[in-house]
């Protein structure tokens, strides 16, 4: 009796390896699209949600303040320095007497150590000084002082955050009505590929997605 043994053909073998190569290239391409697009979204995502946050709590800053105390200009940075109202603990315009009652200095500007970079973070500092029921401007000498990536030495010297990244380009300022104040804020992010594997989708250039945002807000605490 004879015992029958059946085998492939290396050209079997050739051909079962290719096609099995095939199928994993295409699933790996659609794989590779599928997170390029994902990576595109987040990134458009997440220049949006810089430029929101950053342009509605300058808007909510600059609404309780009052117009007669704000000083903005480009250099060496750019920023704007106006006094403040607001309660740190009830987040209230505080008032005596039915007198606003001045409690501070908030400035913006874009972080100095991020000078020569395409897209800078953009600071909030809170100044705090004795209650007063007059306005003022904050000292040009002070200003330049403040102006500084150093967060304040103890707590009753103010307090430093940052508000957002990746902004290109930002432009404060006061309407020839002398009443309102003009904003305009673009924040900007890069997308590279080079992250990922596979790159022929969008070749081996730089993506990259931008966001104007434009508003003007007039300050509304004013003593009469």
């Amino acid at each position: 009796m004879k015992t029958r043994i059946s085998a492939h053909s290396v050209l079997e073998l050739t051909l079962a390896i290719l096609i099995f190569s095939i199928f994993l290239m295409s699933v790996f391409s659609i794989f590779s699209y599928g997170l390029k697009n994902w990576k595109l979204v987040e990134t458009k995502s997440d220049v949006q949600n810089q430029a929101q946050i950053a342009m509605g709590r300058m808007l909510s800053d600059l609404t309780s303040t009052d117009i007669s105390s704000l000083t903005t200009d480009t250099t060496p940075m750019k920023y704007i320095a106006f006094e403040s109202a607001v309660n740190s603990t009830s987040g209230d315009v505080e008032k005596e007497n039915g007198m606003v009652v001045w409690k501070g200095y908030v400035l913006y500007y874009t972080s100095p150590s991020d000078h020569n970079k395409v897209t800078k973070r953009l600071l909030r500092r809170y100044v705090p000084h004795e209650n007063r029921t007059t306005p003022k401007q904050l000292d040009s000498i002070k200003m330049f002082l403040y102006l500084t990536d150093t967060p304040p030495a103890s707590i009753t010297d103010g307090e430093l955050r940052t508000v957002a990244s990746n902004i290109y380009d930002l432009d404060i300022s006061i309407n020839p009505n002398g009443y309102i104040v003009d904003i305009s804020l673009v924040a900007w992010k890069n997308f590279s590929e080079k992250r990922l594997a596979y790159r022929k989708d969008f070749s081996s250039k730089l993506v990259n997605e931008s966001l104007t945002l434009k508003a003007s807000i007039m300050p509304r605490n004013t003593n009469d």
